[in-house]
């Protein structure tokens, strides 16, 4: 595991990580590499991590709970619980239900159109209640409500202001009553405590840059939690549990498959992702924000349990939970653009460029060497202000996949940023 972890390190995935191992018998097990970041403390299962869209998940076991009460029902229109004025989009006569947000299944897309650009790194900071119903009452659905699955950050964080709504507080408030107080995670909330605080790690960008936390408004259901990986052990055991308590009851509905897919064995709970491996039933989410990444996964049927958490925004570690539950499955390949990246942060262009070709020679089936590996390093230097650097990445690509219109007109975009007009029109029509 430590051999791992340090590779995973090494190799640029990520710049640091700490994961937890949940055993049958209730054992746990808790391991660490890398750095935490600038002024962080070293990383270990009391590290405060953003577990982004593993929030999902919290906000389905709400939903259970309330239901349990009889707050609400699952077909209930979430426009029931909006202020009376506001526009919920229908099709075919059918309406969103809260089921049909939880389960990504009411035709809303993965984000609105109308989020603030006043801060890039931190798009939900500014989402009022205002801008999130002029969005509804605006939007047409594609499909009718309930007909396929479409994974949506704004249908799930409208479902938690809708049940913040319903209780008559704030979402914070609400899932701590309901779910995190219950269960013993004094570790884990949307704003830190005052003893989270100290052990929280510092996020960075896919080439290992700092970059700063979310802020969250309105969609806090939608990603806002933040955690440790010794907390997201106890959740973990709580679900796998047969403990009668209230909060164990909706964790067990969530737990259900509410939405069945038409392909394959799997399907959604209240917030979960479920599916059928080898006769074994595995729950589990992922997460991502700009500057954390992080895996949840349940092993129902031999009550086994994996949580990574990684401060990097990278899919370097993708695949990381099923692989540590079972060794066969291979651990993924992941896009050579992260050790590029990497690479650049440490030694500048010359050794990103070194690092790409050496790589290409000596480890082609430890790294995906696709169109879009250098496209995101180009991209992502183009972000930095970096558009000479860009450039050269660009012009690298173009080599490798000369055939390729879209490298082109990627090359084309970077000559247009750093003002060189000809080039741009040049790369624009090759």
């Amino acid at each position: 595991m430590r051999a791992t972890l340090k590779a995973l390190v090494e190799d640029g995935r990520t710049v640091g990580l700490v994961v937890g191992l949940l055993d049958s018998d209730g054992s746990r097990r808790v391991f660490a590499h890398g750095s935490p970041g600038s002024g962080a403390r070293p990383l270990n299962g009391e590290s405060v991590f953003e577990i982004g869209s593993i929030t999902k998940v919290f906000t389905g076991i709400l939903l259970a709970d309330m239901v349990r009460r009889g707050e609400v029902e699952l077909a209930d229109p979430v426009a029931r619980f909006l202020p009376p004025g506001v526009r919920v989009p229908s099709r075919g006569g059918k309406e969103i239900t809260l089921l049909d947000l939880a389960t990504h299944r009411s035709g809303l897309p993965l984000l609105s159109d109308n989020l603030p650009e006043k801060d890039p790194r931190n798009p939900y900071a500014d989402y009022t209640e205002e801008l999130l119903y002029e969005f509804l009452s605006g939007f047409e659905l594609p499909r009718d409500p309930g007909e396929s699955f479409e994974y949506s950050n704004l249908g799930v964080g409208l479902l938690g202001h809708a049940l913040a709504l319903r209780a008559g507080t704030n979402f914070e408030a609400l899932l701590q009553e309901r779910v995190l107080t219950p269960m013993g995670m004094n570790h884990t909330a949307i704003t830190p405590t005052p003893g989270m605080r100290p052990r929280q790690v510092r996020g960075h960008d896919r080439g290992g840059y700092p970059w700063p936390d979310f802020d969250w408004l309105t969609l806090h259901g939608a990603g806002a939690l933040r955690s440790t990986v010794n907390d997201m052990l106890s959740f973990a055991a709580a679900n796998l549990s047969e403990d009668t308590t209230a909060v164990h009851a909706a964790l067990r509905d969530a737990l259900q498959m509410h939405r069945k897919s038409t392909e394959g064995d799997h399907g959604t709970g209240l917030g979960w992702g479920i599916g059928v491996e080898g006769g074994r039933v595995f729950a589990g989410h992922d997460g991502r924000t700009y500057g954390y990444s992080s895996q949840l996964l349940l092993d129902l049927t031999g009550r086994r349990a994996v949580v990574v958490l990684t401060n990097s925004y990278s899919n370097g570690v993708d695949g990381l939970d099923a692989h540590l539950l079972d060794a066969t499955v291979p651990l993924p390949a992941a896009s050579a653009g992260l050790a590029v990246a990497t690479a650049y942060r440490t030694g500048g262009l010359d050794a990103a460029i070194l690092r790409y070709r050496t790589l290409r020679e000596t480890a082609p089936d430890r790294w995906i060497f696709d169109e879009s590996a250098l496209n995101t390093v180009g991209n992502w230097l183009l972000e930095r202000g970096a558009a000479g650097d860009a450039i050269a990445i660009f012009r690298l690509n173009a080599e490798v996949f000369p055939e390729s219109p879209g490298l082109h007109n990627s090359l084309g975009d970077a000559y247009s940023n750093a003002h060189l007009l000809n080039e741009a029109l040049e790369s624009y029509r090759t």
